[in-house]
């Protein structure tokens, strides 16, 4: 029997075609992507769902938990597995989203294009096809959330958009591909060992990303607290670092309970917990209170925390959670 599996759009440049003023507008949804591909009928019994179609930066909080809850809907309907087209600007955070807050036993997958359908060479028929073809896959469920691109199947966790125009742009940078495409099969290479899954609480919760670079003080950080921030990412230098004049902010943070979680603009590689000792050194943030952000990027971190703070997690159960792996 065929698997059936939902193609849902939500917009970005795979549904996007040059207009007459000579710029790619949005214009395609799920319907007209799948009639991209006249051979699909022959794998899968392919249904269309056209969610929203919106550049992916105008992806709100709340378009989100809309989207979960559709393909929440579409398992208790009968789909064998869900694909989403989704613009690549944010996609590895919607992939993460999903990966933290669902786990229906069908596989989601997300994909997308960095040419347009009008584009000499688009890479619109091959990314969706492959991710169908992924998604009507019987592993697929068990190794989470997914994105495909150039046929690479890419954790959600790991997947890092690398390049602004390429094709290739989802990698996971230190550990490649968990499988591939070719020939119309999927093939797996390895199964990721690190998973988290929380559901989802109220998601509506503020937390912003503070950067730090050469020069950087705390003046962002008391911002973010005067504004009543319920979190921060602090983006730090290296192996998890920062100036010594973001220290103040950090510690005013700390003192009125926000959960301040510590990343690196580095994007491979794990924080240092023990190595230096200098001020604003990861020794001294970690004694002052600074959550560890485990390998994530500032962006994911981010997403993590509005989940682990949408279903009330204090201090100690956030620490947890972030750092479990860190300290085993």
């Amino acid at each position: 029997m065929k698997k059936k599996i939902a193609v849902v759009s939500t917009g970005g440049t795979i549904a996007m075609k040059v207009d007459k003023s000579g710029f790619a507008v949005p214009a395609l949804g799920a319907k007209e992507l799948i009639a991209t591909l006249p051979n699909i009928s022959e794998h899968v019994d392919v249904s269309d769902i056209a969610f929203k179609n919106v550049p992916s930066p105008q992806i709100t909080h709340e378009d989100l938990v809309e989207l979960r809850n559709l393909v929440i809907d579409l398992k208790d309907k009968g789909f064998d597995g869900v694909v989403i087209t989704h613009g690549t600007d944010t996609m590895e955070e919607t992939a993460y989203f999903f990966d933290l807050t669902t786990d229906i036993g069908i596989p989601i997958v997300l994909t997308g294009a960095q040419r347009n359908p009008s584009s000499i060479s688009s890479d619109v028929q091959l990314n969706l096809m492959d991710s169908i073809l992924v998604a009507a896959n019987d592993k697929t469920a068990e190794v989470g959330v997914v994105i495909v691109f150039s046929s690479e199947i890419v954790p959600a966790r790991e997947a890092t958009k690398f390049h602004r125009s390429r094709v290739d742009t989802f990698k996971s940078l230190e550990f490649g591909p968990i499988g591939t495409i070719s020939n119309n099969k999927v093939l797996w290479f390895r199964t990721p060992t690190i998973r988290d899954t929380y559901g989802i609480g109220d998601f509506d919760k503020t937390v912003d990303i503070i950067p730090s670079y050469l020069g950087s003080d705390s003046r962002m950080i008391e911002s973010s607290i005067k504004d009543g921030v319920d979190g921060i990412i602090l983006q730090g230098i290296g192996g998890g670092h920062v100036p010594k004049a973001m220290l103040d902010g950090i510690q005013k943070a700390i003192d009125k309970g926000i959960p301040v979680v510590l990343t690196s603009r580095v994007p491979t590689g794990r924080l240092f917990t023990d190595t230096y000792g200098y001020e604003g050194a990861e020794r001294q943030l970690r004694s002052m209170g600074v959550i560890f952000g485990e390998d994530l990027s500032a962006f994911k971190a981010r997403i993590k925390l509005l989940v682990l703070l949408s279903l009330g997690f204090d201090y100690d159960k956030i620490r947890s959670e972030f750092e479990k792996k860190l300290y085993q």
